[in-house]
């Protein structure tokens, strides 16, 4: 018996005996491509396969196949896979499952298998060679629309239904001081909506840019007097450094956009007696306007999705959509979307770096929203050093 093992394993084509074509085919191939023996070990792994698993394509031929993945237990969804073929003679056509990498990264896979074509191994169990692909990016961009479907319909629903209360309790002739404020309430929710669709609109139609040259510094402060006006009721600070810059590379109205999006999400992200810093500069490939708060950061977990449109560090749940400026006001989601995608259409670039509270961990971990309430910190300077965001935009020179 173990000497017909040996016959079948010695029978098995060694990856130096393939065609050359077969090798330029493998190691083209965009999928992953594993073969593994009716014993259990590799045989054969493509460059992308060594890629997308996060393995050493060299260092894992000729391992039996429940040694090569991490120990993780996301890791073990595709090892079940192999397993399923090798040890039952259970092949599939397309699983889509979630695998952990040695380094530790999530990826999405979509596995097939079936059985090589020479006749090595005792029926039912031949040699299997298992094709996947990585589908992260698409899995991600399903995930974020099922989220913004969640999101978009909250943020809608809510406004609507306090119109259609509104309406129902003027239909009951109350009287003139119960209608005043009932017509105020009716009257903040279409804004709401207003909004919504201004942005949307932006988004899916980018107005025409129109770089002109202008006060910078002035610019600023009447955006800030407007923002100041609609956040009256917060108690952070806003510092500005701006240097006399003259170029026409800007774009007035979309700087305005830029700024009162970063300043109002720096606003909704810093707690009371916070701080938050305004600065624009001029450095060789442009101009650099920076906003930087000492707020409670950004969970690792959600940066890269920051920019992808009804994305929020709370879960579905726990979103609220305060009014604008309040701390942790929870927003449309939509505002840092449509900065990037007006950064893909005009002259400009835009970049975050955050660091998360130390002393708030995860996005269960609240901030009070006041750094005089906070028992980590005793004063604002504390808090500025604990954690922070900062965006950064440069305007490039025209050609």
């Amino acid at each position: 018996m173990a000497s017909d093992m040996s016959n079948r394993e010695s029978s098995l084509p060694e990856p130096s005996d393939m065609d050359p074509i077969e090798k330029v085919i493998l190691r083209s191939m965009n999928e992953g491509v594993i073969t593994v023996e009716c014993t259990g070990h590799i045989n054969t792994v493509n460059t992308a396969a060594a890629r997308i698993l996060g393995l050493d394509d060299q260092g894992i031929i000729g391992k039996k196949f429940d040694e090569i993945f991490p120990d993780f237990p996301e890791s073990k969804s595709l090892e079940r896979i192999v397993s399923r073929v090798v040890d039952e003679g259970l092949h599939t056509k397309n699983d889509e499952i979630r695998y952990r990498r040695t380094d530790g990264e999530l990826v999405d896979l979509a596995v097939a298998t079936s059985y090589l074509d020479f006749d090595v191994c005792s029926p039912g169990v031949e040699s299997v060679v298992v094709v996947f692909r990585d589908v992260t990016a698409f899995k991600s961009i399903e995930r974020a629309r099922r989220k913004a479907a969640d999101h978009l319909s909250h943020e809608l629903k809510t406004p609507l239904s306090i119109i259609a209360a509104s309406v129902e309790l003027l239909a009951r002739n109350p009287s003139k001081e119960k209608s005043a404020k009932i017509l105020e309430r009716i009257e903040r929710n279409l804004a709401r909506l207003i909004a919504v669709q201004t942005i949307v609109e932006q988004i899916l139609y980018p107005p025409p840019y129109r770089p002109v040259s202008f006060d910078f510094g002035q610019r600023i402060q009447d955006v800030l007097a407007g923002i100041r006006d609609e956040s009256a009721h917060r108690a952070v600070s806003v510092r500005t450094k701006v240097e006399e810059i003259h170029t026409g590379c800007v774009d007035p109205n979309v700087f305005d956009i830029i700024l009162e999006t970063l300043v109002k999400n720096a606003i909704e992200n810093t707690p009371d007696h916070g701080e938050i810093t305004i600065s624009l500069h001029r450095e060789e490939s442009g101009v650099r306007l920076q906003v930087r708060d000492s707020g409670v950061g950004i969970p690792a977990s959600d940066v890269p999705f920051i920019f992808d449109g009804f994305h929020h560090t709370q879960s579905t749940e726990d979103y609220s959509s305060k009014k604008p400026y309040y701390f942790d006001a929870g927003g449309k989601g939509l505002e840092l979307l449509r900065l990037k995608v007006l950064s893909e259409t005009y002259p400009f670039d835009i970049a975050f770096e955050s660091t998360r509270c130390r002393h708030l961990p995860n996005r269960r971990n609240l901030c009070p929203g006041d750094v005089s309430r906070c028992v980590h910190v005793d004063d604002k300077e504390a808090c500025r050093e604990s954690g922070g965001t900062v965006f950064s935009v440069v305007f490039h020179e025209l050609d």
